[in-house]
């Protein structure tokens, strides 16, 4: 699997990384993404080049450099001149006997739990660079962890659009691309409360509860989320997940400081403190940073909250656990918007939101994701 890094326009694949300009990796990684189909030059023009004017030439030039710099790994992929037509690239997927331990239960187990490992104390680059050296280190394919790859670097597209994963696997990833790309929570309530009805979802409803819990708080229903926690509170401290009870504890501490109860707000944000000292998980370190500034500026102390900020977001995007980002910029979004209380901030943060949703083109997932959810809930 190529892993593909936004930030730095880079791609990798076993220890190896190429440097794109920024329009060759966007170009490449729509064709990679949609691996098989075919595009015009106008088709490609208006995926990478949307609000601007090229010519032909120009998806011309970039399939020619994208060719040369990425000519060492021909035995990964091949981009195709489709005549008549423009170009589609075409993946090569490795035999499975070149890799000894696929068979091997016990490895695949043991693979499986180290994924798990790194996920639950939030260490989403080790997740992908584990993934992107998965055929030198000959480490068995797993759909589930797959798709979840997708989801923690934003690959929203292919989540919504590709059928390696089964009907609520991908409805329970639209819901969440929902909750993370449209501005109003109480647009993405009923999606939610529908899909924790389901059966199918008792792998995620935890996951699907807590966010919920979210939902009714800045939806301003306050008594909802109170006992959408009451619900789950014995369940979650059963667990004996850190993770799990750092996440409750957030959604505390967000009802607290979204209805006004500042004492209980800093109480719960002391005991998630200590539990974050005791299980060092950064992705949800990064989520109470930014809880505690939404606390110091309900307590009046704005450079302080700045500061705290700051840290809180840059811990989450060092994670390279993107929707839990966007997450947490949404949240602070909203909270800077109803209390006025840092408007510098709020619209620097906002720009930051903007570029986000046009990488990962917001505008265009929205309605393909209202479709899945309206279609099949």
């Amino acid at each position: 699997m190529i892993h593909f890094n936004s930030d730095t326009y880079q791609i990798a694949y076993a220890g190896e990384r190429v440097h794109l300009l920024p329009k060759e990796f966007v170009l490449f990684q729509f064709l990679y993404e949609h691996a098989g189909r075919s595009f015009t030059r106008e088709a490609l023009l208006d995926a990478v080049w949307p609000m601007e004017a090229p010519t032909d030439r120009t998806v011309d030039d970039h399939i020619y450099r994208i060719r040369r710099k990425l000519a060492g790994w021909n035995h990964l992929f091949r981009v195709e001149t489709v005549r008549g037509q423009g170009y589609k690239l075409v993946r090569h997927a490795p035999e499975s006997k070149d890799n000894p331990l696929c068979f091997d239960e016990e490895f695949a187990f043991d693979v499986k739990r180290l994924f798990s490992r790194y996920h639950g104390l939030g260490m989403g680059a080790a997740m992908q660079l584990l993934a992107e050296n998965r055929e030198v280190l000959s480490l068995p394919g797993d759909p589930y962890n797959d798709a979840y790859l997708r989801f923690i670097r934003s690959d929203f597209e292919w989540l919504l659009t590709m059928d390696h994963i089964s009907l609520w696997q991908k409805l329970t990833y639209a819901v969440y691309i929902h909750s993370l790309i449209q501005p109003e929570p109480a647009a993405t309530l009923p999606y939610f409360v529908k899909l924790l009805a389901r059966a199918d979802t008792l792998e995620w409803r935890y996951d699907l509860q807590l966010s919920l819990v979210n939902l009714y708080t800045e939806a301003g229903r306050p008594d909802h989320a109170r006992n959408a926690l009451e619900e789950i509170r014995q369940e979650i401290e059963g667990l004996n997940s850190p993770s799990f009870k750092a996440v409750f504890l957030l959604q505390e501490i967000y009802l607290a400081i979204w209805t006004e109860k500042l004492e209980t707000a800093d109480a719960k944000l002391r005991e998630c403190d200590e539990l974050l000292i005791s299980h060092p998980i950064k992705r949800e370190r990064g989520a109470y940073l930014v809880a505690m500034a939404m606390l110091l500026y309900r307590q009046g102390d704005i450079p302080a909250a700045r500061l705290i900020l700051d840290e809180g977001l840059e811990t989450l995007r060092h994670t390279e656990f993107l929707p839990h980002l966007l997450f947490s910029l949404n949240t602070l979004l909203r909270f800077l918007s109803i209390h006025e209380c840092d408007e510098t901030y709020r619209l620097a943060y906002q720009r930051q939101r903007d570029q986000l949703a046009v990488r990962y083109r917001f505008e265009e997932l929205l309605p393909r994701t209202e479709h899945l959810l309206i279609k099949h809930l």
